[in-house]
């Protein structure tokens, strides 16, 4: 008004009707509907009302709003690894988000349950109902990424921070976000949360229903099968740490006598045998190295002074070199000697005493002593009951093979990426017989893919520049402090996915809410109020209707986060009743001011999409003639196909047949093919039902 434009009138009846139920449901009123709609005597008001219930509590509903969630969610159910085929691609319990995502919808859960349900559903307390934990799908249904931990994980990020937040919080895995205030700090406390949640090899299955004979014997099969994935599973666990403790040596030895290899970081195309030093710990004992090699540290002080003045390889053989070695080193152990004791700046004394009393000449020799001591005092450790923190000294050089942040630590979950060649096909062939067992067995019980936290959680720590072979400071797990009034408090529980999820749908958070909010308006206009519905930051311009949108969030949550009111209260507004042409007295001046229709002075006009029409088709009732004349055109259309595959036939012929299959019947009124008008209009009956079976052919 401000502007001196007018609303354009109210749609008629015949567009409202179609307009909701297409908007609702994904498919057009049938005729019966049509007329009793536009006839009914009550106020348009009343009848819309009650239209607009009726549709929401239909299970079509669900389906609708449910796929345009699952874009949201990159949901697929087939996997994208290399060289997959057939079966083996897919997702066999895929299926079980996709229903929850319905179920949600057509249960009207609140929004804010919705949300948590995908993040931490098997953490709530009192715990949810089995089939709720499909929605941890969200977390598990991304990339494989040819199993690059760190590239799955920020595809978390990724689709958690859009999804719900309207943020690319991705954009600060290297460096802080170029535009909006999230820093590499804010990033890497996000992906604490997901490194320390991983994926069972057993999953729980979502409904309580009584197994049949067959379901029974086919879950029988299941579990041995699974045993045998988890036996061999642990016994490479044990063995890799194994053989990791012992081969420490070996690392050290590398590690001091060649530079880094930056192929230690692309660890997930490697073919491994069993003699191969692991890339991955390799490249962890450089970062210890290289970060903990200083005068003042107590391991490796000592080791820091010694390689300092240590004669290269080729000159550790000559006289000269070795006793000048030697001497400098007499030197550094006086030194040493006067402070030895445990902590900063002192110098551990069971390393003082094997350093002095291997006499090392060389870097090999060096590295040799340190390696000999680390797996001797583990070993000597695991025989006795004292408790380690009674001897500081040990303590400090257990740290460095069994504490958290020893080099050769990993978690059950990632024990695949350590094994030799041979072991990961053996593994990687037991879990795709298990996956093809569920997708072609229909009698598999329904599970859900979810995502546990680890036994015990690992600190997060900055990668410099996203290199995770280049560490930089811990950063505890909580939410970005952009979205945080105070100073953001750590996630201790766990992970943290549940704390995640509840700082997400706290009311202190202003963009749930809205990113929602917009997503929905969207859907039912066109158009977003925010123009890039997955980014609300800086570089996205301001909503002109800001106002609006804050409006419609703050109901949004006043009314328990419920969709469907959200959904009604949109749908009832004369904005969206609008007439799309604008028939109004200003419209040639809004035409001007406003081209964009950003002010809502009309409804947008709308192509149908793809899959309203098609299943607007495939769902109207045939009758026999219907079919026999689907099966004319599809033999017509699969002849004017074959002439496309052959070399002397060109694009121009194809299209001149398939035109003339067109041609033989009246063309399609445009209002059955926009969406905008009655499909029982233009032509005769008989055309009519011509036209909607060619295209039904020509669309399968």
């Amino acid at each position: 008004f401000e502007r001196g434009l007018q609303p354009a009138p109210q749609a008629d009846r015949r567009i409202l009707l179609r307009r909701v139920t297409f908007d609702l449901i994904g498919l057009s009123p049938t005729p019966a509907e049509v007329d009793a709609f536009v006839d009914d005597p009550r106020p348009t008001d009343e009848l819309l009302a009650e239209t607009i219930d009726r549709l929401l509590a239909s299970g079509a509903y669900g389906e609708r709003w449910a796929r345009h969630w699952l874009d949201v969610a990159r949901y697929a159910d087939t996997k994208d690894g290399v060289l997959m085929y057939g079966d083996d691609r897919i997702r066999p319990f895929a299926y079980t988000y996709r229903d929850y995502v319905i179920r949600a919808f057509n249960d009207d859960l609140p929004y804010d349950q919705f949300v948590i349900d995908q993040l931490a559903a098997d953490q709530v307390q009192p715990p949810r109902e089995p089939w709720r934990l499909g929605a941890l799908g969200l977390l598990t249904l991304g990339r494989m990424y040819d199993n690059n931990v760190h590239d799955v994980i920020d595809d978390q990020i990724d689709v958690v921070t859009r999804g719900f937040l309207g943020l690319t919080l991705a954009c600060a895995r290297c460096h802080d976000h170029k535009y909006d205030p999230l820093s590499t700090a804010d990033y890497y406390a996000m992906y604490g949360v997901f490194a320390n949640s991983e994926v069972p090899l057993e999953l729980p299955r979502v409904d309580a229903a009584e197994l049949t004979a067959e379901s029974a014997e086919y879950e029988r099969t299941a579990a041995e099968k699974r045993q045998a994935v988890t036996d061999f599973l642990n016994e490479q666990y044990a063995t890799l740490h194994t053989v990791a403790r012992e081969r420490t040596p070996d690392y050290l030895v590398r590690a001091a006598t060649t530079p880094p290899d930056p192929l230690e970081t692309a660890i997930f195309f490697f073919s491994l045998s069993p003699e191969d030093l692991r890339p991955q710990i390799m490249g962890r004992w450089r970062q210890i190295l290289s970060r903990r090699a200083v005068p003042d540290d107590p391991i490796f002080g000592l080791w820091h002074d010694l390689m300092a003045i240590a004669p290269a390889e080729e000159d550790g053989a000559r006289e000269d070199a070795a006793a000048s070695f030697q001497q400098q080193a007499a030197v550094i152990y006086e030194r040493h000697r006067e402070q030895v004791g445990t902590g900063a700046g002192a110098t551990n004394p069971l390393v003082f005493a094997a350093l002095e009393q291997a006499a090392p000449s060389d870097r090999t020799a060096i590295a040799l002593a340190y390696g000999r001591l680390l797996v001797e005092t583990e070993q000597a450790a695991r025989g006795e009951a004292t408790e380690i923190g009674q001897d500081p000294a040990r303590a400090e050089l257990l740290a460095l093979l069994i504490g958290s942040e020893s080099p050769i630590t990993f978690s059950r979950g990632q024990t695949r990426k350590y094994m030799s060649r041979a072991q990961t096909d053996a593994f990687g062939g037991m879990l795709t017989e298990l996956d093809r067992m569920a997708t072609q067995n229909a009698s598999a019980a329904p599970r859900a893919m979810v995502v546990s936290d680890r036994e015990t959680p690992l600190e997060s720590r900055i990668f410099v520049r996203g290199n995770p072979s280049q560490l930089g400071d811990h950063v505890p797990r909580r939410f970005p402090e952009l979205l945080s009034s105070a100073a953001p408090g750590d996630f201790v529980h766990g992970s943290g996915r549940l704390e995640l999820a509840q700082a997400i749908v706290s009311d202190d958070n202003p963009l749930t809410d809205r990113v929602l909010v917009n997503r929905v308006w969207m859907h039912h206009f066109g158009e977003p109020l925010v123009e890039s519905p997955s980014d609300f930051g800086s570089r996205t311009s301001a909503p002109v209707q800001h106002d609006l949108i804050d409006h419609l969030a703050e109901k949004f949550r006043e009314e328990g986060r419920s969709l469907k009111r959200l959904h009604k209260r949109i749908l009832m507004s004369h904005t969206w009743r609008q007439d799309a042409s604008g028939d109004s007295g200003t419209r040639s001046l809004a035409e001007t001011v406003d081209p964009e229709v950003r002010l809502l002075w009309r409804h947008l006009r709308r192509r149908l999409d793809f899959e309203s029409m098609r299943d607007a088709y495939s769902k109207r009732p045939w009758d026999e003639n219907d079919l026999q004349f689907i099966r004319n055109v599809n033999a017509m259309a699969t002849s004017a196909q074959a002439e496309r595959a052959r070399p002397d036939v060109s694009l121009q012929r194809t299209l001149e047949v398939l035109q003339r299959i067109r041609q033989t019947y009246d063309p399609t009124p445009r209002e059955v093919m926009t969406g905008t008008g009655s499909a029982s209009g233009g032509g005769s009956p008989e055309d009519q039902r011509k036209v909607l079976a060619m295209y039904v052919a020509l669309l399968r």
